[in-house]
């Protein structure tokens, strides 16, 4: 079954249209060309209380990555932990490099419904993937440090902090009812986003941020990062072999989420 899994999920992390996302990165290494000879952006210090706040933040017993580091680690590792953390968080943030545990991943597969066919791959969901928790405390640090480049509009609800669909329907039922109130016809559609944690293209993420006016440091950091993503399924305490994803946003990464928002702006402009 691990092999299938492998299998499954390697083709899974694969973009539908090789050519679209080609010629995204054709756009994003002029974009990047052209930034990076008019660039004189200072880059971001990480200051440690940001650090320290990202750590408190941390959910506690939570399943740790190929590292075998868990959350509570650095919650009581003290105050020495943090002040290396932030020396290495602004290291990474300067070369614009960040280390291969750091691209390494495992998915744990979970199964969709109990009425299934447990046999079948494709009943089955990867639900999370599990990273290394310091690359989760760096994820936090970015979202502080560039959150501007990655918000989206007030009437986005999906994926964010204290919204859920039962804000989307409230807006769409009060505009649905006040347009009729008028006397007005109104016309609604729908689009399902099939996998789409899964299908993000890289590339029109860093594109999407170029035109947002993102420091080309982060747009460089995020290309070090995503273009050597690997990823191995765990099955029954078992890892398979690494395989490489070449698309899509990590589950349960803290900036996937808002990467997607980027996705969502790139299918609607």
């Amino acid at each position: 079954m691990l092999h299938e899994f492998t299998d499954f999920y390697t083709g899974v992390v694969q973009p539908n249209r090789t050519n679209a996302d080609l010629l995204l990165e054709t756009d994003v290494k002029q974009l990047l060309t052209n930034r990076d000879q008019y660039n004189h952006t200072v880059t971001p210090r990480v200051d440690i209380c940001d650090v320290e706040r990202c750590i408190r933040n941390l959910k506690r017993h939570k399943v740790a990555g190929h590292d075998n580091v868990t959350s509570e680690h650095l919650l009581f590792g003290g105050p020495h932990l943090t002040v290396h953390l932030t020396l290495l968080f602004n290291s990474m943030i300067h070369h614009c490099f960040v280390p291969n545990d750091f691209c390494n991943g495992i998915i744990l597969p979970v199964l969709k419904s109990k009425r299934g066919d447990a046999t079948k791959v494709d009943m089955y969901r990867g639900i999370i993937t599990l990273s290394p928790v310091i690359s989760k405390v760096f994820e936090s640090v970015l979202l502080h440090l560039y959150d501007e480049f990655l918000s989206s509009d007030s009437l986005q609800y999906g994926f964010k902090k204290n919204s859920s669909c039962s804000h989307a329907l409230f807006t769409v039922s009060e505009s649905v009812r006040y347009f009729t109130k008028k006397g007005s016809r109104v016309y609604c559609a729908f689009l399902d986003a099939s996998k789409a944690f899964d299908k993000v293209l890289h590339n029109g993420i860093y594109k999407k941020l170029l035109d947002r006016g993102a420091p080309v440091t982060f747009v460089h950091l995020l290309k070090n990062w995503y273009g050597n993503l690997r990823c191995r399924v765990r099955w029954n305490n078992v890892p398979g072999e690494p395989f490489v994803v070449k698309c899509g946003v990590r589950q349960g990464g803290v900036l996937s989420p808002y990467l997607l928002y980027i996705l969502t702006i790139l299918l609607f402009s």
